[in-house]
């Protein structure tokens, strides 16, 4: 007889303690059981209270009904499965906009951090995952939600695979902290992740023009499993190369050497080369 696992509901009383005790003060903080896009859920409540979701704030569930990925996939996981939120960050009028690139993988190098603490050492690939043993376990979703008073503020969407099984994965590529041998305590792992993502970015923003330049930056940069891989890059329009990614340049965008050219690739998916 199969029995499922045993996934309580996110404990937020016990993540507010956790939170103390790591001396970590987040923003507003909400979870409830469902919701349809924590992404979409907080830019509609940032319209309706602008002052109401300060930075690192959260917005989390246990049960996502209509999240969205890149190219607006469509994906939905077991309730409590997963880690599943989004948070805040305002960004500075003079921020130059072709910098915030940095924030998508800057978040992906915190939650490999936060991973790799809970038992799962895991790496970056570029633009907005984490791998574990080349397996995804960790997707990362930025939305830009411009208020005309207020500026512009970034919602960064996070989902973690924490406790689906083998036979639960979306696709086969994919993994989970349990399945990769990791603790799978979410109000923990939450904690991890808000401790390196607020202290980065905001570092990131402060630094404006030069944001590559940073410590998260050179993180990025050690953690990403991209650089060095045979990639194959799919471009918006259908259009395919494949080359050597060698580096990322000073706004994020990460450099691909074909034919002993380089290519810079600011949005597209990329797939790594599997060994034979």
């Amino acid at each position: 007889m199969r029995t499922e696992p045993s996934r309580p509901a996110f404990d937020l009383d016990r993540f507010q303690d956790l939170a103390r005790r790591a001396e970590l003060t987040p923003g507003r903080c909400e979870w409830p059981a469902e919701l349809g896009s924590t992404n979409a859920e907080l830019a509609d409540r940032l319209t309706a209270e602008p002052d109401g979701w300060p930075d690192l704030s959260v917005l989390g569930t246990d049960h996502q009904t209509a999240g969205r990925g890149r190219l607006d996939r469509v994906w939905t996981v077991p309730p409590a499965a997963c880690l599943t939120f989004s948070v805040p960050f305002r960004v500075p009028a003079a921020f130059p906009a072709e910098m915030l690139g940095w924030l998508p993988v800057v978040t992906g190098w915190c939650v490999a951090e936060a991973l790799a603490e809970r038992g799962a050492p895991a790496g970056v690939k570029w633009p907005n995952d984490v791998l574990v043993d080349g397996r995804k376990i960790c997707g990362i979703l930025t939305r830009a939600h411009l208020d005309p008073e207020r500026g512009t503020t970034v919602i960064i969407g996070i989902g973690i695979n924490v406790s689906l099984t083998a036979g639960e994965l979306p696709v086969p590529t994919a993994t989970s902290l349990t399945l990769a041998g990791g603790s799978a305590d979410r109000e923990a792992l939450l904690v991890g992740v808000l401790s390196r993502l607020g202290p980065a970015v905001a570092e990131v923003l402060r630094a404006g023009p030069r944001a590559g330049a940073t410590a998260p930056a050179g993180g990025v940069r050690d953690a990403m499993i991209t650089l060095g891989s045979d990639v194959r890059v799919e471009l918006p329009g259908d259009e395919r190369f494949t080359g050597r990614a060698v580096e990322l340049d000073a706004t994020a965008a990460l450099v691909v050497e074909v034919d002993g050219e380089r290519r810079r690739v600011s949005a597209g998916d990329v797939v790594h080369a599997r060994p034979a």
